[in-house]
């Protein structure tokens, strides 16, 4: 009997310390219920990866409880391993109710219990909402090829429903962090996308990263996901200057305006400035020797260099050479220059290619691209089609 009482005080005694050291408020409970499953891993998500900090057998009822030690709060993984993953938010305190099957669509789940989850599971219906949209558009669209009757008029319905759906998407994204612009999980919605095209754009939207960011930075100062959200938003921000100096200079690149300077070495080292040639007509030529479009277009304007040299024209050629997958860039340009027979003696470069300041001093998107250039300085044509170019200098010699 005294044995009995003496174990019976022992378990109470670690049982108290063992709430001490973790309590309610420096835990988060999942209580879960999986099918088709055996194992489970609980992964941590930081700022750069998910990394497993536990491993759990799925008994064969699928009901399990699980406790996370956590002192602030942070995003979770529920890895089902039959290539579906659930992201969670927890904070301490948290009871979470998760019924999940690893084989079914997430539509199936139901995760509740909490403000942060009910953040990610309101982001997540817009996504199957779109999801859903899509399937059904192109069972139609496939329905049609295959039954021949595809034709332009089916195309627009298409194209209007799909559209009508991402502007559906983005608005119900802009509500939800619009009232949750000061909570974690609201991070979520930045990063959501249809296949290839990002559903906030920073570039239209930016009011709303930073209005994040100032509700994260008073409600959550030290956590690792406002700071990275914080240093990400500076990025972008750096980015967006960037991408609006580009789209001025490119507003500038237009017919009848001033040709900006171009001022770059060739490769002896030697500079030659664009406005030494005034007096001339210039065709400027951004293209470089891996660029096949480019490549393709050089006979033609080898051909044009030709025939009008003796007539006051002549060819500027920058080159786009640099990227990273040229072991040796200068060879590959001057190889190039010898191989397409590019006699003119105007080809300069800065070898770094689309990292070169003249991308953004002129706007480029895309190579090959030509400016047409009359002898008084001013632009006459912007990259017109390489078939137009010689009735255009005809034009203006």
């Amino acid at each position: 009997m005294k044995i009995r009482s003496l174990l019976a005080a022992l378990v109470l005694a670690v049982s108290t310390v063992a709430c001490s050291l973790f309590s309610p408020k420096e835990q988060a409970v999942l209580n879960m219920t999986i099918s088709n499953t055996r194992k489970i891993a609980i992964l941590l998500a930081d700022t750069v990866q998910a990394i497993t900090i536990d491993s759990l057998d799925v008994p064969a009822s699928g009901r399990l409880t699980y406790k996370i030690k956590l002192s602030e709060p942070g995003f979770y993984v529920i890895d089902l391993l039959q290539g579906k993953r659930i992201p969670l938010y927890l904070e301490p305190g948290d009871y979470i109710t998760i019924k999940a099957d690893a084989t079914a669509d997430f539509e199936a789940d139901e995760i509740t219990g909490s403000e942060g989850v009910e953040i990610l599971n309101q982001i997540n219906e817009e996504n199957f909402k779109s999801f859903a949209l899509i399937d059904s558009l192109e069972q139609e669209l496939s329905k049609a090829e295959g039954e021949g009757t595809f034709n332009s008029e089916i195309r627009t319905r298409l194209d209007a429903a799909y559209d009508k759906r991402v502007k559906e998407h983005q608005e119900a994204l802009y509500a939800i962090i619009d009232k949750y612009y000061n909570k974690l999980p609201v991070i979520f919605a930045f990063y959501q996308s249809l296949g290839q095209l990002p559903l906030i754009s920073p570039m239209d939207k930016f009011e709303l990263f930073e209005k994040v960011e100032e509700g994260l930075k008073k409600k959550h100062p030290n956590n690792m996901h406002t700071i990275y959200f914080a240093n990400r938003n500076q990025k972008i921000k750096e980015a967006i200057e960037v991408e609006r100096k580009r789209r001025e200079n490119a507003a500038r690149i237009k017919e009848g305006n001033p040709m900006p300077e171009i001022a770059l070495a060739n490769d002896a080292g030697e500079v030659i400035k664009l406005s030494s040639l005034k007096g001339k007509t210039v065709l400027v030529d951004f293209w470089a020797a891996w660029c096949r479009p480019c490549r393709a277009n050089n006979p033609k304007i080898v051909e044009l260099y030709k025939k009008f040299k003796n007539k006051g024209f002549t060819v500027y050629s920058v080159s786009l050479d640099g990227i990273p997958s040229q072991p040796s860039p200068r060879d590959a340009w001057q190889q190039a220059i010898k191989d397409d027979k590019l006699e003119w003696p105007y080809h300069v470069s800065e070898l770094m290619g689309w990292n070169s300041s003249i991308v953004n001093e002129f706007g480029i998107e895309n190579i090959p691209f030509t400016i047409l250039v009359d002898k008084n300085g001013n632009i006459a044509a912007v990259n017109p089609p390489i078939d137009m170019l010689e009735s255009i200098i005809k034009g203006i010699l």
